[in-house]
């Protein structure tokens, strides 16, 4: 069995836009394993990235000769005082548990500034914005709520609600290691009980003037009738019921990954 020793940390690389590999500057951060961004955007002397990330990778899985059930199941758990992180990936709880970082690296200086937005309440990824603001500095972002006691027990992701994140809205405090911590005001549309969805999208109103003006687009599926729908929900009124629930024919799995593409309408 081949034994990887753990990382001390993670690096983030930035190259100028028409740049090569000479001139890629590397930032090197806690280590983590973020698979999802919101966004990347220039602000004044700093490169700012928002993503999702958690202690270890889901992908692979655990090493060779541990029960893979367990190691999931324990990866899912809720993040609590209870749980230390002790540097050993085979026995520590939450390792699986995403959460919403900025990381403001600085070309001046080099330095790399690490921020907690979203704390330890709630486990989510599958981030998404809207698409108009990729590369330039946006308020809000959207991202896929995992239900960490479904997930934790069958050793899978489940995606309990959906999150809407004010990225200019916080409250400033520190977390409980004490680390860096500013929780930005975040708004929930939570799903009833077995109600779990994937590939969730932002898609614009159209002639939208506001960055929010515009849906959530996800597929639901309810484990208790075995039935899917495609969910509509109002950006700007996020915590209400949702404007559509369209029923499918059949069921749509799990997959976590979706896309809105809007068909033109011939007459």
């Amino acid at each position: 069995m081949i034994k990887f020793e753990r990382e001390k940390y993670s690096r983030i690389g930035v190259m100028p836009r028409y740049g090569n590999a000479s001139s890629v500057r590397w930032f090197e951060v806690e280590p983590n394993c973020t698979f999802h961004m919101f966004n990347c955007f220039e602000d004044g002397d700093e490169v700012v990235v928002r993503g999702c990330k958690a202690k270890t990778a889901i992908i692979p899985g655990p090493d060779w000769g541990e029960d893979k059930f367990q190691w999931f199941s324990r990866g899912f758990k809720p993040v609590s005082s209870s749980a230390k992180d002790n540097g050993d990936d085979s026995i520590a709880e939450g390792l699986l548990f995403s959460r919403v970082y900025e990381q403001r690296l600085n070309l001046l200086t080099g330095e790399a500034k690490e921020i907690d937005l979203s704390g330890d309440d709630f486990s989510m990824d599958f981030p998404t914005i809207n698409g108009e603001y990729i590369g330039v500095k946006q308020k809000y972002g959207y991202a896929q709520v995992i239900d960490s006691i479904a997930s934790s027990s069958c050793g899978k992701s489940k995606y309990g609600g959906l999150a809407k994140l004010y990225f200019e809205e916080l409250e400033a405090g520190e977390d409980k290691e004490g680390q860096s911590h500013q929780a930005k005001k975040i708004v929930y549309h939570k799903f009833a009980k077995n109600n779990f969805c994937t590939g969730a999208a932002y898609v614009s109103r159209p002639g939208d003037v506001e960055e929010d003006d515009g849906w959530i687009v996800a597929f639901l599926h309810d484990e208790d009738t075995d039935t899917s729908h495609v969910l509509v929900v109002d950006a700007n009124n996020f915590e209400e019921e949702p404007i559509a629930k369209i029923a499918l024919p059949q069921r749509v799995p799990y997959g976590h990954h979706g896309a809105y593409f809007q068909t033109p309408t011939h007459l």
